[in-house]
């Protein structure tokens, strides 16, 4: 059975299944969804726990052994196996075989990183699904921040002074939930009557946003210049690669310009996205892209990119850096030149 996540806290007062898969890549929900259970199975009897790695050479066939046996005391036992990616062709087998007859004192939680749709068609996936719970937990991204920052610091009984103050606890905590809990935590302390204002989060919490090349290349998309400088100076300071960086906004920036290029040249833009390969997700950000995008800064898109390629390796005087910054405004389509684009 599918659960979501606003159905879990209610779920959890209920007599609860053999059998979890919680999968997602945002470690607080995780660690939170995963404590939920812990403590619901707690107050069901359930009083051993074992905690398995599926890491490379685990014997999984002692694992169902485990799963299967009752403990010395005959108590009722949770069993988390913890995955680092999807299941292999060995413990695939070994939970679709489980799936299919639990063992009735025995809570097995399994953590995965998301997975998508091909991977939660798969026969062990479907198994336990059918067996017992999954459950996908969500993906707090730029959009939805804001409404589960709010949440948070609604339940720490916390407010900020204003807008401005709402706006800086946002940018030094996106990407980055388990650093945001913790430092919504730590205002709690230095919050009078629960008012956050400018200074205190200036003064109390760190820059410890993260990103990635995939966010920072949807934001350029998008044509959020000022966040997508932000979150290129944060991936350079984390230790980002140049080239990885380049090779993430520059494919999309060589796409678009391909597509200002077809459509300039009468062709449907459906079929343009078709043959650029775009992932339907992404096609109303590069619809958008394309609109506010012109002849001539599809031109430079493509001379930005090489000059990028060309500071990277070092055959040019000016620093991939710079370069990279010229490449992702003109992406987001504020180029740093002068006269219309």
């Amino acid at each position: 059975m599918k659960l979501r996540w606003d159905q879990l806290g209610r779920h959890a007062k209920e007599p609860l299944a053999a059998i979890y898969v919680l999968h997602g890549d945002e470690i607080l929900l995780q660690q939170e969804a995963a404590d939920l259970l812990r403590r619901a199975a707690r107050a069901q009897n359930f009083t051993e726990r074992e905690v398995h790695h599926a890491e490379r050479g685990m014997d999984w066939n002692e694992l169902l052994a485990s799963v299967n046996n009752l403990s010395l005391f005959g108590d009722r036992k949770i069993v988390e196996v913890r995955f680092s990616g999807k299941p292999d062709t060995t413990a695939a087998n070994t939970l679709e075989k489980y799936a299919a007859n639990p063992a009735p004192d025995t809570l097995l939680l399994l953590i995965l990183p998301k997975l998508d749709g091909t991977a939660q068609k798969a026969k062990w996936f479907v198994a336990c699904d059918n067996a017992g719970v999954s459950l996908q937990l969500p993906v707090i991204d730029a959009q939805t921040l804001p409404d589960w920052l709010s949440s948070r610091l609604q339940q720490a009984g916390l407010r900020t002074e204003d807008a401005e103050a709402f706006t800086l606890l946002r940018e030094r905590v996106e990407g980055n939930l388990l650093a945001a809990q913790q430092e919504i935590e730590k205002l709690r302390l230095l919050a009078d009557n629960g008012v956050l204002t400018t200074d205190i989060i200036r003064n109390a919490v760190g820059d410890c946003a993260r990103y990635n090349v995939y966010d920072l290349a949807d934001c350029a998309l998008s044509g959020d210049a000022e966040r997508a400088a932000r979150m290129l100076a944060g991936l350079r300071a984390e230790g980002q690669a140049e080239s990885v960086v380049l090779w993430a906004i520059g494919k999309d920036a060589r796409t678009l310009a391909s597509l200002r290029e077809g459509v300039d040249g009468g062709q449907p833009f459906n079929s343009l996205l078709q043959q650029n390969g775009i992932w339907q997700k992404r096609q109303p950000l590069f619809q958008k892209a394309v609109q506010r995008t012109s002849p001539r800064l599809a031109r430079l898109l493509v001379s930005e990119v090489l000059a990028a390629d060309q500071a990277i390796k070092g055959q040019s005087m000016e620093q991939a850096w710079d370069v990279l910054l010229r490449l992702t405004l003109a992406l987001a389509g504020r180029p740093l030149f002068a006269g219309p684009v």
